[in-house]
């Protein structure tokens, strides 16, 4: 006799829905459940899509499949979730990741630490298959004591310390309603092979100070990257720190503050340049917009980091 399903496990299917009316009922979902998230699907016509969710102790684990697209969290909120590190795992397709100024795909057998929270962006070209593992930060704190060092680092979960734990996600996603334990169990043991996965070790008082100081500079940039006024002296001066160590805490993490803010200004000035929303600015406007007071610096960083100039790059999303 198998165990019964949990009160809370639920599950959708789009299959007898209206197109319309099925991609509403997907964009809601993920804005309340995962993260208040924009969702673009990339071609509505074709759109068929499953979900399924279940309660493991205080974690909560989701199971998608989905069509081509693309989903952008701004970090502008608290939205309607619930404040989480999501465990992403990618099953089948390819997850290609903007986060934090950097870009990453996540491969199919890997999986990706990301804060609900903050900034990110997950763009996916085909059909895809996804684990999303939402975990409190009270419950994550037992096991990771600084989960915000491992953030957008890819991992993969089909080799070293990282396989046992891509057993159990995929054991859970075929399995969970027949689990012979109770499932706060299952829960500690994703907790300690999470922690094995990452090759963690609590670091010392000072190391994770600086930690903690290195990820509010940057979620300051991710938040108020298009004030004109944003520089490294204000942000310092904000956190009882000199210039200079500032800029010693980034580049402990192989960056520096122009160089992510920088990066945030150019994500989100291709972004405004094929929102459809942004069609009555002018370029020069979506660049002040953005942070840039020099056209010409703008035009040149942007032709630098995309390969095309601001111009190309809003006609090629029109064609």
């Amino acid at each position: 006799m198998h165990p019964a399903p949990a009160p809370d496990d639920t599950s959708w299917t789009s299959a007898g829905l209206a197109r319309p009316e099925a991609v509403r009922q997907w964009r809601d979902w993920a804005a309340s459940t995962i993260a208040p998230i924009d969702v673009c699907v990339f071609d509505e016509s074709l759109f068929a899509a499953r979900w399924s969710s279940h309660g493991v102790g205080q974690l909560r684990l989701l199971r998608l499949d989905a069509p081509a697209q693309r989903v952008v969290h701004n970090g502008d909120g608290p939205g309607r979730a619930t404040p989480s590190i999501q465990l992403v795992y990618a099953r089948r397709g390819a997850l290609k990741t903007r986060m934090g100024g950097r870009r990453f795909t996540v491969k199919p057998g890997e999986f990706v630490l990301l804060d609900n929270t903050r900034f990110y962006q997950m763009e996916m070209e085909t059909a895809h298959e996804a684990l999303d593992l939402m975990m409190p930060l009270g419950w994550l704190d037992r096991y990771l004591p600084d989960p915000g060092a491992l953030l957008g680092r890819p991992v993969s979960a089909r080799a070293g310390w990282g396989a046992p734990l891509g057993s159990l996600l995929e054991t859970m996603a075929e399995g969970i309603d027949e689990t012979p334990l109770p499932r706060p169990m299952i829960a500690e043991q994703v907790g300690t092979l999470l922690t094995l996965a990452t090759g963690f070790h609590e670091p010392a008082t000072e190391s994770r100070h600086r930690s903690q100081l290195a990820r509010q500079i940057l979620r300051r940039i991710e938040t108020d990257f298009a004030d004109p006024e944003l520089s490294p002296e204000s942000v310092a001066a904000e956190l009882g720190i000199s210039k200079r160590y500032l800029q010693q805490l980034l580049a402990g993490s192989g960056t520096s503050f122009v160089q992510e803010l920088t990066a945030a200004r150019l994500d989100r000035a291709s972004d405004m340049l094929t929102d459809p929303r942004a069609g009555g600015l002018t370029v020069g406007e979506m660049a002040f917009r953005c942070g840039f007071l020099d056209p010409g610096y703008f035009a040149r960083a942007f032709r630098k980091r995309f390969g095309m100039t601001p111009s190309e790059w809003r006609g090629a999303a029109r064609n």
